[in-house]
């Protein structure tokens, strides 16, 4: 349309109060946004929520993510992933596992395998068909000792030996951060290969994720997290 305008991008370095201000006086137009994840493609955002109940009934979260998930992937499509523990009961009655179609995506994947990682990518078989990546937490358990140690060495928190639900948290925190910084750099890189604007990823968590915090203050320039605690 002659004399329109496009929408306000959303400045990459403000604090909670001030991005929620910032998106309350955005003009919001659904024709633009809804668009199975084009103008997100184009624009290089990524959006990947983390949940210990992605394809993983656990409690209430579960219900919140099938629940959301089709009006996320309306406007960001597969630019849209979720991101939990692999459980293989579940995963074999939700999950299509595939191959990962984005270069990005697939080169980060892979260097998680060759960390020695088992991670599965696919689809979780509700509505809206969400891409997921699932990390199998036991695969990396060797690490455990190591990265309890740098946690607490960076934050002065300790976990017990015997609390296996936050040695768990810990592992997937890990895990999920190693693959997210490796989608971040390889972003970039593209990015910068053919001279396009800085890509922009956004990490929502629920309940607790050990390590995206810290994840998010080494690379503060280019990632947004959010963190959301939920309870049951």
């Amino acid at each position: 349309m002659s004399g329109s305008t496009s929408p306000a991008r959303i400045s990459r370095k403000l604090s909670g109060t001030r991005l929620a201000k910032q998106l309350a006086g955005l003009d919001i137009r659904t024709d633009d946004i809804m668009d199975q994840g084009e103008t997100a493609r184009h624009e290089g955002r990524f959006v990947f929520e983390c949940s210990w109940e992605v394809a993983n009934k656990v409690g209430g979260i579960y219900t919140v993510l099938r629940t959301k998930a089709p009006i996320s992937t309306e406007e960001l499509g597969d630019q849209y992933c979720m991101l939990g523990p692999y459980n293989d009961d579940r995963v074999r009655l939700e999950v299509e596992v595939l191959e990962a179609d984005n270069a990005a995506m697939k080169y980060a994947l892979e260097h998680s395998r060759d960390c020695g990682f088992k991670v599965v990518y696919g689809r979780w078989l509700i509505d809206g068909y969400p891409k997921v990546i699932l990390f199998d937490i036991g695969s990396a358990a060797w690490k455990l000792d190591q990265w309890k140690h740098e946690m607490w060495t960076m934050t002065k928190f300790g976990i017990p030996w015997h609390d296996r639900e936050s040695n768990d948290c810990v592992i997937l925190g890990f895990m999920v951060a190693i693959f997210l910084q490796k989608m971040t750099i390889i972003c970039f890189q593209f990015a910068e290969a053919i001279s396009s604007s800085k890509p922009l990823i956004l990490v929502m968590t629920n309940q607790v994720s050990v390590m995206l915090e810290i994840f998010q203050n080494i690379h503060r320039d280019y990632i947004l997290c959010v963190q959301r605690d939920i309870l049951d």
